[in-house]
């Protein structure tokens, strides 16, 4: 995230220079009011002009979406992505499924998301305590959960991710995800999870993303390529 801030604030102060270099070549050339007012207002406005500059670029890019996909480039993970998970020792090899919001800005990753049952509402609840952190290949996400087995307590968990990318024009940006979750605390503590994450971008809301899960299992049995719907646990 540092070397990202580090790029838009040197293309901000290369505009700023730019600037500078042309009005201190124009009042070297004809003086407007003195040489030492012309400097000043040049070092003042070129102050002022910065922070203006700054403003804008970080305004742009983070409100923009293909400003932001730039941005954060094979990182790039805002949006919308449903997710199947098998459970590790689990003979059945039943398959669980829901849904995670990613939503990043200049600085962080957060992730909001939920767990879905055979009726499509939620089951669990997640949202991340902890900014995206990349070892290699490898992003990991701390966060705090929730379990219909146990609504009123709130427990950790630690999921474990690996991107696939795809290529938009010269650029790759991941469009699915596979990795594990280990859960700490709770009824579920020790459980590990096989997931499968896999992108949304037309969905702009949760429930395009459960319409879209509900219209893959009624046409074709699956809710995406790698999973099908079975009995959540209650």
């Amino acid at each position: 995230m540092k070397k990202r801030i580090r790029v838009l604030n040197s293309f901000a102060l290369a505009i700023v220079v730019g600037y500078t270099g042309l009005a201190s070549s124009f009042i070297a050339k004809q003086t407007v009011v003195d040489p030492f007012i012309d400097a000043a207002f040049v070092f003042l406005t070129s102050v002022g002009f910065y922070h203006i500059v700054i403003d804008i670029i970080y305004t742009a890019v983070g409100s923009i979406r293909p400003l932001l996909f730039l941005y954060w480039g094979k990182e790039y993970v805002d949006g919308l992505w449903a997710y199947s998970y098998t459970i590790e020792g689990d003979t059945t090899n039943t398959i669980y499924f829901g849904l995670w919001r990613f939503e990043q800005d200049l600085y962080e990753t957060k992730v909001i998301g939920f767990g879905l049952s055979d009726e499509f509402t939620a089951r669990s609840r997640v949202r991340s305590v902890s900014d995206i952190m990349r070892d290699g290949s490898q992003c990991e996400f701390l966060n705090i959960r929730s379990d219909s087995v146990e609504p009123s307590g709130d427990y950790y968990s630690r999921t474990l991710m690996y991107f696939e990318f795809s290529r938009r024009f010269l650029f790759k940006y991941p469009v699915r995800m596979r990795g594990k979750t280990v859960m700490y605390g709770g009824p579920r503590n020790g459980l590990v999870t096989n997931n499968y994450f896999i992108r949304h971008p037309k969905a702009r809301t949760e429930q395009d993303v459960i319409d879209e899960l509900r219209a893959s299992f009624e046409t074709s049995g699956v809710i995406h390529p790698e999973a099908r719907r079975q009995k959540a646990p209650q």
